[in-house]
């Protein structure tokens, strides 16, 4: 049956944000509560989604966090970060990208699933992790590392993301000369670098002639994150990575837009995750379930080993200290946010060769399971380390 699309808008916010504070209460992400609303709505209610609800929320909420996370990319925030956390950072996303790829590939012999799982593994939760972090009251090396490490992880998760999304449409479509292989990836990534830097540097120059009140920013974001997305989406380059580049170019050249539009963007966030979240909850095929537990289990253990091996070598690369060599990778486990979405988005990109279904259910099943356990994994890393207060 067809549902009004402001009831059903009006539902969904409604029953997120019930959810969302219900599971708050018991040391639970209120991502899974945003899921969960999307579940009873689709799934369970069966209510009639309309084809371009979904695309449109994706789009729209993608493109303002692609925007958000290049907004941290300032100079002078990779120079506090210094080498040892860039080297950490790259290991251990080459690490666990690897190893989830090789672990599924191995079980299903499917080797384009096997690369888009692979390239959506790295990414960590940032909100969960640091939640723990400061309810333990953490202090010390162990602890700054992973705040730094959680916060770069979303960027190097959707750069990877890039790739292996560009690789799997080759492989999926057939083509397989070398050249075929390597241009069209290198125009999906280095194509979507050149637009939002023009993108970046326009608005960068644009905002420093006209003076734009505070309140007016929010304007200028969406005018930005909407354009760039709209407009690598009409040049074939990747989507995500253009508005992430576009974020890095402003905030490194105009600045005081830059931190306005962080501080502004940030308060319209919450209905938008719920309305995305819950989206994906309605996406959520229930009868393939049975079909892949096997490489849901398979997911989680390699990107558990991936993380935790990941962090031992870059820590030992960089030459850190001891206890973060032991227990980084245990505290980084934590799964949603960009994984999640970036999920959403390679089944959208992919339902044409009918693995969307199968990453949608995939991805949220892995979430949840890593969104309860893994605050267990972050408190044991913590106590260990001796950087408990609690």
């Amino acid at each position: 049956m067809t549902h009004s699309i402001y009831i059903l808008t009006a539902l969904i916010l409604f029953l997120g944000y019930i959810f969302g504070r219900l599971l708050r209460r018991i040391g639970l992400t209120e991502v899974l509560g945003y899921l969960f609303a999307g579940i009873i709505v689709g799934p369970i209610l069966k209510f009639s989604i309309p084809e371009y609800f979904g695309p449109i929320t994706t789009s729209v909420t993608l493109a303002l966090v692609g925007y958000i996370v290049g907004l941290t990319f300032s100079f002078e925030f990779l120079k506090v970060m210094g080498k040892k956390i860039i080297t950490i950072l790259i290991v251990e996303v080459a690490i666990t990208s690897i190893v989830v790829m090789t672990f599924v590939y191995l079980l299903t012999k499917n080797l384009s699933l096997s690369i888009i799982l692979g390239s959506l593994a790295p990414a960590t939760a940032p909100a969960g992790t640091i939640a723990v972090l400061r309810d333990l009251k953490a202090r010390g090396t162990l602890t700054n590392v992973a705040i730094a490490i959680v916060g770069l992880d979303d960027a190097a998760g959707i750069i990877i993301y890039a790739i292996g999304s560009a690789w799997t449409k080759i492989i999926l479509g057939g083509k397989t000369s070398v050249a075929s292989s390597f241009i069209q990836p290198a125009w999906e990534i280095f194509g979507a670098i050149a637009l939002g830097l023009g993108i970046g540097l326009a608005v960068s120059y644009f905002t420093k002639k006209v003076n734009i009140s505070p309140e007016r920013i929010l304007v200028i974001d969406l005018f930005v994150a909407l354009f760039g997305w709209g407009f690598a989406d009409l040049l074939g380059v990747s989507t995500i990575l253009t508005c992430m580049i576009i974020g890095t170019t402003v905030i490194n050249f105009s600045s005081h837009v830059g931190i306005h539009s962080r501080e502004t963007i940030d308060k319209i966030m919450t209905p938008l995750f719920i309305l995305f979240f819950a989206v994906i909850g309605t996406e959520i095929n229930f009868s393939r379930l049975s079909s892949i537990w096997a490489i849901v289990i398979m997911y989680c253990i390699g990107r558990s080993v991936g993380k935790v091996i990941g962090c031992s070598l870059g820590g030992i690369l960089s030459r850190s200290e001891s206890k973060i060599t032991k227990y980084l990778g245990i505290a980084l486990l934590n799964q949603a946010g960009v994984a999640v979405g970036l999920a959403f988005l390679a089944a959208q990109e992919l339902s044409k060769y009918g693995l969307g279904s199968t990453i949608i259910t995939l991805m949220a099943t892995t979430t949840a399971l890593f969104q309860i356990l893994s605050p267990l994994g972050t408190q044991y890393a913590v106590k260990k380390s001796g950087e408990g207060k609690i």
